[in-house]
């Protein structure tokens, strides 16, 4: 049967398709060290960055590990890899940012322009023809406003088409924006490692 809710010092859920008992933890005084509220507030940073696209790393970010979902992998990958700064000035690194992760083969050639008023245009090489590539890759096309704090995300296009203009919102306009390419299969089982791509200034 299951168990929701508090019952004294415990607490019943379901998480992961477990039912979990745990007690309630003891109410701390301590102030956290340096090195806990540092990390505490990498993982804040983090997480708030990764949210919005939850849903693509949940499909391409590397392998479901035990527990750890691809969100888990991607959360720890990036307090690791792309927060940097010094106390209490932490901030990311875009340029160290992953949004896909896996063994297809990965963008050739990729690049971005923005040329046309609200378009930012990208462009590719189609390098299918592996056992590790095929023309339906979806090619996931990722913008990143840094000043808005905001997304714009494709999957519609192919390795094949070599090319797509990504129209953004108007209040991108004359804002610098980070782009970055990757790839997920047709079948949604595997994923190439995304490769940042620059920034362009929208017109």
């Amino acid at each position: 049967m299951d168990f929701s809710g508090k019952i004294g010092n415990v607490i019943g859920s379901s998480w992961r398709n477990l039912d979990v008992m745990r007690s309630l933890p003891k109410k701390s005084n301590k102030m956290p060290t340096e090195i806990q509220a540092e990390q505490r507030i990498k993982f804040a940073l983090t997480i708030g960055f990764l949210s919005p696209i939850k849903g693509i790393l949940e499909q391409a970010f590397g392998t479901a590990q035990g527990n750890k979902s691809k969100f888990n992998l991607a959360t720890a990958y990036h307090i690791q890899e792309a927060v940097t700064g010094i106390m209490p000035n932490l901030d990311l690194d875009f340029t160290k940012v992953v949004i896909s992760k896996g063994e297809l083969l990965g963008a050739k050639n990729a690049a971005v322009t923005a040329t046309n008023a609200g378009v930012v245009d990208f462009v590719w090489e189609n390098n299918a023809g592996t056992t590790l590539s095929a023309i339906d890759d979806k090619a996931i096309l990722l913008i990143y406003n840094a000043t808005k704090k905001l997304y714009v995300t494709d999957l519609s296009f192919t390795r094949l088409v070599g090319a797509a203009a990504i129209v953004v919102p108007a209040e991108f306009t004359n804002d610098v924006v980070h782009c970055y390419m990757g790839y997920l299969s047709a079948n949604g089982k595997n994923a190439a490692t995304s490769v940042y791509l620059g920034t362009v200034t929208v017109l």
